[in-house]
């Protein structure tokens, strides 16, 4: 197999030139050199294989408004992403089956925050937001989930709204309505994904009914939120037991599913 370091010079502008007009830059090469999986990728993408590698424009085409990435997030939420972190969700992409399974389920894909998050401080970022503006229940020491449980720096693939006919449902027969790809997501990665998504795209997630999600509170019991255009997202618990018809059941798409 001839090196390609030995190609003629001319035919690796007339290369360049073609991949400069779909779009690639000199960043993507400088990706290429300082990421192995990236060159991989790319590595992959030329041999064949299924690791094509997918292109912020790419997403937007499949998901269009319901795509949120880092630097919109760093615009609307006043954070900053490392060039590190900002590398690695340009990696991190889903591929184009996954983004085609959130486009026809309902799901939103978006950036996770620079570093991990816990509810109490993403009410920090823009306490209007949320209903309690300040203090209130889960803010109690006795209240772990709030400063324990976390939404991390990776790709929230999140379900619009609660999942279809999980309403006036216990907890354990909302579990049967999820299928093999999907998983509740805590409290946090709820509430971030429904902040975020009113921030960047000015609508919420949960308008009008609340979502159970898998954090629990010092009772063992099943923390909800959601409730949104009516003051702020709201945080609750109840009973696993409990049924009712404003009360559903988050879902998010499992990481590598």
């Amino acid at each position: 197999m001839e090196s390609l370091v030995r190609i003629p010079q001319s035919e690796l502008n007339a290369t360049l030139e073609r991949l400069s007009k779909l779009g690639v830059t000199q960043e993507h090469f400088k990706r290429v050199r300082s990421s192995r999986k990236y060159a991989k990728a790319v590595a992959s993408a030329f041999l064949g294989d299924d690791g094509v590698v997918m292109s912020y424009n790419d997403v937007r085409t499949i998901l269009g408004q319901d795509f949120i990435t880092p630097e919109e997030i760093a615009i609307a939420r006043k954070l900053t992403y490392g060039d590190d972190v900002l590398q690695y969700f340009t990696e991190t992409l889903p591929s184009e089956e996954v983004l085609q399974w959130l486009r026809d389920n309902g799901f939103v894909l978006i950036a996770g925050p620079p570093s991990p998050m816990s509810l109490l401080e993403v009410r920090d970022l823009n306490a209007q937001l949320l209903y309690t503006k300040s203090g209130g229940w889960y803010a109690e020491a006795k209240q772990k989930f709030s400063r324990d449980d976390k939404v991390v720096s990776e790709w929230l693939m999140l379900r619009k709204g609660v999942v279809p006919k999980s309403t006036s449902k216990t907890w354990d027969e909302q579990q049967k309505l999820l299928s093999e790809a999907e998983c509740v997501p805590n409290a946090p990665e709820t509430t971030w994904g429904e902040t975020t998504y009113k921030e960047v795209r000015n609508a919420w997630l949960f308008p009008s009914i609340y979502a159970r999600t898998s954090s629990v509170d010092s009772d063992d019991n099943r923390v909800c939120v959601g409730d949104s255009a009516g003051g702020g997202v709201y945080v609750g618990s109840g009973w696993g037991d409990d049924r009712h018809d404003g009360l559903g059941l988050a879902s998010a798409q499992k990481r590598n599913s």
